[in-house]
């Protein structure tokens, strides 16, 4: 993550005691990508540009990339082969290109996934053994050793939605074992970011909208299993979920409006580089299961997240009292909903009826039926998620901690 712990538990009564260290040097603005050249130049002579196998869409983008660092004296190598939930082989392959070429810094253009490589590319270099090493597996079960030391990085979004931008994850798949996890330190936050909203005007529909999704789920994770006495950042969470509805809803009517575009872009970065986190040691119950279902099938990231939303929600809306309060509050604060008169209860599930409501509006698959998840592998999906996602006592982080038994309940309500 960026750098945000917990450094004194201070009990119910107030928010956390916390660390928040991001020192990403941020430049956002329409056409600012052109320009990576000149805010590059003081890193290095030799330059990795990482982006997707297939490019197509923003060919264009790479040419004005390559061409930027090369009038700024940067020879440009490129590696142009990562996917959607990048795999563990592929940065292995781009660490050797790496080493063999004496790389200075290396550039990703592209969405989280391309960025999360990115990441671990460039540590990977300076890694003295294999890259799976630094990764987190079975969760606290099996720790990586993280790295000590990485090649400097910029980061070009194309993509507003995981805020890799701008904090120090990286998420990959090891596409021998079929898991996917995360490694999370301070050394691999970029150096440069430069955020370029003009960018995301082409972006389709689908793309667009899984998108929106991750980035909602960020704010989720925290807004509902995180600390409950910290009504600041409750604030901060509603008052960026109400923007990515509401742009996104304006983007969907208007996809060249960049103005529109670029709200969103900085809603995704600010979701979750570390800010509105801060104090509340959130879990991360959702992107726990939802990492399995890219893991098993590759399955968008941003869909994964809606799946969960809509039955994870639904689960854990009527659990208990304080489940209650909380899907009330943003009832009422986000979602709109007259509470008066009403029970929590009632306030809570018709938020949720709303929030799926808006996923069907913006068209974002929510079921495991609609993303092409077959229904007979519930069970398999299960043992993964305990297996990859839980502590070692086999509960997912969420408020309260949730086992196998309600993480079948939660699959099938997923159908």
């Amino acid at each position: 993550m960026w750098y945000n712990k917990v450094i004194n538990l201070k009990g119910d009564a107030e928010m956390q005691n916390f660390e928040l260290y991001n020192p990403v040097r941020v430049i956002f603005g329409s056409g600012e990508s052109k320009n990576v050249g000149k805010y590059a130049a003081a890193l290095g002579s030799r330059a990795l540009v990482i982006s997707y196998e297939e490019h197509g869409f923003f060919t264009d983008l790479l040419t004005a990339v390559e061409a930027s660092l090369r009038e700024a004296g940067i020879s440009v190598f490129t590696y142009y082969h990562m996917q959607a939930n990048p795999l563990l082989s592929h940065i292995r392959e781009a660490v050797a290109l790496c080493r063999k070429e004496n790389i200075d810094f290396c550039v990703g253009v592209g969405g989280g996934s391309v960025m999360d490589a990115t990441k671990v590319v460039a540590a990977g270099t300076l890694y003295d053994s294999d890259p799976w090493n630094m990764f987190v597996t079975h969760q606290d079960r099996a720790v990586g050793v993280p790295p000590t030391k990485t090649l400097p990085t910029v980061m070009i979004p194309t993509l507003p939605a995981t805020s890799s931008e701008m904090n120090c994850i990286a998420v990959v798949t090891n596409d021998e074992t079929k898991e996917k996890t995360y490694v999370s330190t301070p050394v691999i936050f970029p150096k440069i970011s430069i955020v370029d909203p003009a960018l995301t005007c082409t972006l389709p529909r689908f793309q667009t909208v899984s998108g929106a999704m991750d980035a909602m789920s960020h704010i989720f994770e925290a807004y509902f299993s995180g600390d409950r006495n910290s009504p600041l950042q409750d604030r901060l969470h509603e008052g960026l979920l109400v923007t990515i509805m509401s742009e996104l809803r304006a983007i969907l009517a208007d996809p060249q409006n960049v103005e529109h575009r670029a709200n969103m872009q900085w809603a995704a970065t600010l979701a979750w580089n570390g800010y509105i986190q801060s104090g509340l040691n959130a879990g991360t119950p959702m992107h726990a299961m939802g990492h399995v279902l890219s893991a098993l099938y590759n399955t968008t990231h941003g869909v994964t997240l809606s799946i969960f939303m809509d039955a994870f929600f639904r689960y854990m809306c009527t659990i208990n009292e304080e489940c209650e309060a909380k899907f009330a509050t943003f009832g009422r604060n986000v979602m709109g909903v007259n509470g008066e008169g009403r029970s929590d209860r009632e306030v809570a599930v018709e938020a949720v009826e709303r929030f799926i409501a808006f996923m069907d509006e913006v068209g974002a698959p929510h079921t495991l039926s609609a993303a092409g998840i077959p229904l007979e592998d519930i069970e398999k999906i299960a043992d993964n998620i305990v297996e990859h996602g839980c502590d070692a006592n086999g509960n997912l982080a969420s408020i309260p901690p949730i086992g196998r038994d309600a993480i079948v309940q939660i699959l099938h309500m997923a159908e």
